[in-house]
Order: structure tokens, then sequence, then C-alpha cells
């Protein structure tokens, strides 16, 4: 179980800023400001609405959403389109979610990113001296969860 989810540039112009996408929500990337990580690109590798990712714990995914330079996870392209016309609007539906884990690289057009889960914080209730029982108490909060 993990509470954010981190995303931290690895290269370019954005090397070393963090996107912190919290559990339970929708990130849309790319270079349009109504995205809610915006991606700073001139040469517009980019697209205005390039990938999104889906943080809903316990898992993550990514989806390209027709951009025109791909989206890749561990160096391997998740949702490269098919040759189309420039300006051809294509349906998001077209392209499958691929999960991401702890640790994976996502690139998107120039950018890298370094994929990071934050583990969620120990149950208040827990007792701190018993390890065994740190993650696993009979709260009702980690009784709805795996913890």
């Amino acid at each position: 179980m993990f509470e954010h989810v981190f995303l931290r540039a690895s290269n370019g112009k954005q090397k070393g800023q963090e996107f912190v996408l919290d559990n339970e929500g929708d990130y849309t990337l790319g270079r349009a400001k109504e995205c809610a990580c915006v991606l700073d690109d001139p040469l517009s590798l980019v697209s205005r609405r390039h990938c999104r990712i889906k943080v809903h714990a316990p898992s993550v995914c990514v989806q390209d959403l027709g951009s025109r330079n791909g989206t890749q996870v561990k160096g391997t392209s998740i949702g490269r389109p098919q040759k189309k016309p420039l300006f051809e609007e294509v349906p998001q539906e077209r392209y499958a979610e691929h999960p991401l884990e702890d640790g994976d690289t996502l690139r998107i057009a120039g950018y890298e990113f370094q994929v990071e889960f934050e583990p969620a914080p120990p149950c208040a209730e827990a007792e701190p001296r018993d390890q065994e029982q740190l993650w696993s108490c009979n709260c009702e909060a980690c009784k709805a969860s795996v913890c």
C-alpha cells in the first residue's frame, strides 16, 4: 500500500523537479496549462495532453493519450500511435493502460522520470514497538485496506 507516487525528472530542463501524485487521483501530463503536471517543452515534443496516470491503490497505470512522440515505460513503448494525419483527433479509449511499478522509468518524449511509491504511514493504533503488528492491527482502517 502507498500514500503518494513521486515522479522525479532525471534529465532535461526539468531535472530534479518532482511531481507528487496523491492516491485516488487521475493526472494528465503534457504541455497544456490545464494539465496536472505541466512539462515545459519549447520544442513541442511533448503533446498538449500527452499521457494520463491513474493512481488508485494498490495499482498505478499510465495511458498514452495519442501523443505524437509516444510514452515509454522501462524502455518499452506503451501506446505510440500508428501513422495518422497531423491534426486528426484520436479517441483516448484506443490506447491501453499500462501498469507502473515502484522503480520504473517513465519516458515522455525527451523527458525521463523515475517512479517512486511512498509507503503509507503505520496505523496510529499499532503498537510502535511491535514490528510484526506495525502494518496490521485490528482497527477499522487496517481491516478496510491491505496494510
